[in-house]
């Protein structure tokens, strides 16, 4: 079974104690397919791939609320065809994140390596987030962790793509709590990528 694509604040293993004392996320649900319709999209849906790539990029947007201030979307995104393989959420920005994005993506791969029988390599940018306890969370998954090189542009290119043409389709929307926000996300990348939906 594919594992909730919310992190919720209890299953952090570091947030700070200020973070737990003024944030409370335990009202959040998942967004549910069979009890909201999809949204219009144009063009055709991106079908999930028989096998994972090589490579896939690692990006965490930032979205803000009215009431509840901001919920952050992890996704992991092959730079060539630009296919969600995988995302998770959650109201703290942390490394963690990208765990349960990756136990959502071997969830649904049972374990498989990529298509070239290496281990699937997981590209970030050199963003502080992606630090010492991103290794550690890496290093839970049959992954090798690579950073863009120092000083060059694009080597992520498909996760800025992605959050620009995220924003682009929510416009001027503005999220009115956490629960609108996952609700919102959530139809978009289900309508773009409905295999995700397994």
């Amino acid at each position: 079974m594919t594992p909730s694509p919310i992190l919720y604040l209890h299953e952090y293993e570091h947030v700070p104690e200020d973070v737990l004392l003024y944030k409370d996320d335990e009202h959040l649900a998942p967004w549910c397919a069979e009890s909201s319709s999809l949204p219009e999209r144009a063009g055709s849906a991106i079908p999930l791939a028989p096998v994972l790539p090589p490579l896939l990029c690692i990006g965490i947007g930032t979205y803000k609320t009215r009431a509840d201030g901001e919920l952050y979307l992890c996704v992991l995104i092959d730079p060539d065809t630009r296919q969600v393989f995988s995302w998770s959420m959650g109201v703290y920005r942390s490394a963690e994140l990208a765990g349960r994005a990756l136990e959502r993506l071997f969830a649904m791969y049972d374990q498989r390596v990529s298509d070239t029988g290496c281990p699937l390599v997981i590209r970030s940018s050199r963003n502080a987030v992606y630090g010492r306890l991103y290794r550690d969370v890496l290093a839970r998954f049959p992954v090798r962790g690579e950073m863009t090189e120092k000083g060059t542009r694009g080597g992520v290119m498909a996760v800025s793509t992605f959050f620009s043409r995220l924003m682009i389709r929510k416009g001027g929307y503005q999220f009115s709590d956490w629960q609108d926000a996952v609700n919102w996300l959530s139809r978009y990348l289900t309508a773009e990528y409905p295999d995700l939906l397994r």
